[in-house]
């Protein structure tokens, strides 16, 4: 009846039917996220979490933290700055970081640790993914951290983390309490699988240094 009563309205001010069938962005005065459908489909087969780390063994075990809104998409802006927090291990392995296509090997630090990376060039709705690289090879063995990122300018919202992350980066080779580095990005409920300071990390990223296997997974050699 309700789809009826729809119908009859459409009608009634002389719209086709088959509008209401029709994707926003063929609707009059559709506006979607550049890209949107590409999207939409990566995050239902890969779906977002803020936070990543098992439950079991040590290494896979390991916090890992995007600095990224609640919804786990970020629009990184012209600065494409991202950042994350690393808890502490007491196996020292590498970090994974795979966005816009590449990846990326990161050195190995058993600290808990802050790190703030700029990617080579930006982002146009990319997975982000980090990890660490459990058992010599780039393959995540516990669910990893993934998010999202926009393609640069197209939500402006996200303009006050963009800032947080340029504060952050001028404590590159400092160490900054835990409590001050969460502020702003909804992770207070981390403090208590957190030391009190974190050590800061900061890195230009260049272009992919790492070539994917016929397995997917990255030789880290």
């Amino acid at each position: 009846m309700v789809l009826l009563q729809r119908m009859g309205a459409l009608m009634a001010i002389g719209l086709p039917l088959v509008a209401m069938n029709m994707p926003l962005s063929a609707r009059p005065g559709g506006h979607p996220t550049p890209g949107a459908p590409q999207i939409a489909d990566r995050t239902r087969r890969f779906p977002l979490r803020r936070e990543g780390g098992g439950t079991r063994a040590a290494c896979a075990s390991r916090l890992i933290a995007h600095l990224v809104p609640e919804s786990g998409e970020l629009d990184p802006g012209q600065e494409v700055l991202i950042g994350l927090i690393e808890g502490p291990t007491p196996q020292s392995v590498p970090l994974v970081v795979r966005a816009t296509g590449q990846d990326w090997v990161m050195t190995a630090k058993r600290m808990a640790t802050l790190r703030l990376l700029r990617l080579p060039q930006p982002p146009n709705g990319s997975l982000w993914e980090s990890f660490p690289a459990c058992e010599g090879t780039a393959e995540a063995l516990a669910p990893p951290a993934r998010s999202l990122l926009l393609r640069a300018g197209t939500r402006p919202a996200d303009r006050p983390y963009q800032l947080l992350l340029q504060d952050l980066w001028r404590s590159c080779g400092q160490t900054m309490a835990t409590a001050e580095a969460i502020k702003g990005w909804g992770y207070e409920h981390l403090l208590d699988r957190l030391p009190k300071d974190l050590a800061v990390v900061c890195e230009a990223l260049p272009p992919g240094n790492s070539s994917p296997q016929a397995d997917g997974s990255v030789s880290l050699s």
